[in-house]
């Protein structure tokens, strides 16, 4: 890759009106990872769940108290998970489900792939990238920028044109979170956490068409689903009109028996059918416990659907092919939609750490520092496994799973491997020498981010 980047004073050229793209890269072929016979994750036998609205240690508690959890605005908007565009990535897990999963048109799945340019800010803090049919969008921030006083910019590249900076919008704040589009609009949060706002600017001029102030501490991604914006704070999982900013309604797991207890700190969350599952735990930087929850919260009925205690903090939520698949600390599990009956659990060989979740096909994929793991999405069964650590989320592309990590744990070496999803068999990988961190895939290109503030497009050669 070239190894141009900008200074201190490049960087704030970015912020004010410049960029450097570039063309190039590296090509050829590293070592191969191989299916491995190591021995699968414990699977658990399927076992019921309860499936009422309070369970677990929330029996005999009064309706009233469950009623209290959630709280019905004056807008009226829908919660619905609409089909999202090929060739599209609008929100950090592709869709409303969170399955991590696009189509083979979003981005490239010959092999090797070689990079097309990119877009370089030394020093800065990087989100991750979404991106409509047209355009991606990134938001780049300088923290120790003079005064003292952070500088961001949301970013609008075209990626068909050397990734060329189509508009900037400059906002004197840090990032909380990374963007979405939808609506017409590019929303980002904005911090500090606990008094975050969420900027709604126009996609097609930057320009700034509204604000809404987010309560509480929010915990990092925003979420579209239908006309319903999906902002979400460590003590409730709030839903406002993607089109108006109005307030349709809100879901606070600690209102369900009236006390704060820290393990109901809201940490992840997914939609389907109309339904928002919220995954709960200890807030990040506490002492962890063996204690979670995991809520199916339903406006059509004004409350929780029903509720299931889990072995630990909820690390990812996706729902496909009709199963609810959640992570915790040390292991993962299916759940039915409708009841909350637990389908399949399985314990993980090492901690889930980063939490890793992608769903598609049949197929669940998540990770630990040493393996990756392919589980049938109907039973929890093993179907491969594969010597490679991640370090990031994992998404698919058509077939194709992309994974950033080490095949080696004791190594420093930092892969970008390409995996057939339905046999694990390895397709392609490549050192990298930049310390990428996400990928994502639109427009046909597959994008990653980088700890040192680069946005990379890499096609197939």
């Amino acid at each position: 890759m070239p190894r141009d980047r900008f200074t201190r004073r490049g960087w704030l050229a970015v912020l004010a009106g410049g960029v450097t793209a570039g063309c190039g890269g590296r090509s050829g072929e590293g070592e191969t990872a191989t299916p491995t016979a190591t021995p699968p994750p414990t699977t658990t036998a399927t076992r019921p769940s309860t499936t009422a609205a309070m369970s677990g240690d929330d029996v005999g508690a009064s309706t009233a108290a469950a009623d209290a959890s959630f709280e019905q605005g004056p807008g009226t908007c829908a919660l619905e998970a609409d089909p999202i565009p090929e060739g599209t990535w609008p929100m950090s897990h592709h869709d409303p489900a969170g399955t991590n999963a696009s189509p083979a048109a979003n981005g490239p799945t010959g092999f090797p792939l070689n990079e097309r340019w990119t877009m370089s800010a030394l020093e800065a803090q990087v989100t991750f990238p979404v991106a409509d049919e047209d355009f991606v969008y990134v938001v780049a921030a300088d923290p120790d920028s003079p005064p003292s006083v952070p500088v961001a910019a949301v970013l609008c590249h075209d990626p068909r044109r050397n990734g060329e900076i189509q508009w900037r919008h400059k906002v004197d704040a840090m990032p909380i979170g990374p963007p979405v589009v939808a609506a017409g609009s590019v929303y980002v949060p904005f911090g500090p956490r606990e008094d975050a706002r969420v900027l709604a600017i126009d996609r097609e001029d930057g320009r700034l068409r509204d604000a809404y102030d987010l309560p509480g501490r929010f915990v990092g991604e925003l979420g579209t689903a239908g006309t319903s914006l999906v902002m979400p704070s460590e003590d409730a999982y709030r839903v406002v009109d993607a089109r108006t900013g109005e307030h349709c309604w809100s879901f606070a797991p600690n209102r369900v028996q009236g006390t704060d207890r820290r393990d109901r700190k809201i940490r992840a969350a997914a939609v389907g059918d109309g339904v928002a599952f919220v995954g709960t735990g200890y807030p990040d930087g506490e002492p962890t416990t063996e204690i979670g929850h995991l809520y199916a919260v339903d406006p059509s009925v004004l409350g929780i659907r029903w509720h299931v205690p889990m072995s630990g903090p909820v690390g990812r939520i996706a729902v496909a092919d009709d199963v609810v698949v959640a992570t915790t600390g040390n292991g993962v599990a299916g759940f039915s939609p409708r009841s909350g009956e637990e389908l399949w659990s399985v314990t993980a060989d090492a901690s889930i750490r980063p939490a890793t979740l992608a769903v598609a096909n049949g197929i669940a994929v998540y990770g630990t520092r040493r393996t990756l793991h392919g589980l049938d999405v109907a039973t929890g069964t093993e179907r491969w496994s594969i010597p490679f650590g991640v370090r990031g989320d994992v998404i698919f592309v058509g077939d194709v799973l992309f994974a950033v990590g080490r095949s080696d744990p004791t190594s420093q070496r930092i892969l970008l491997a390409a995996v057939d999803a339905p046999s694990g068999t390895p397709r392609w990988q490549q050192e990298i020498y930049d310390p990428i961190v996400d990928v994502m895939a639109a427009n046909g290109y597959l994008f990653s981010i980088t700890t040192d503030g680069r946005l990379f497009a890499f096609t197939s050669v």
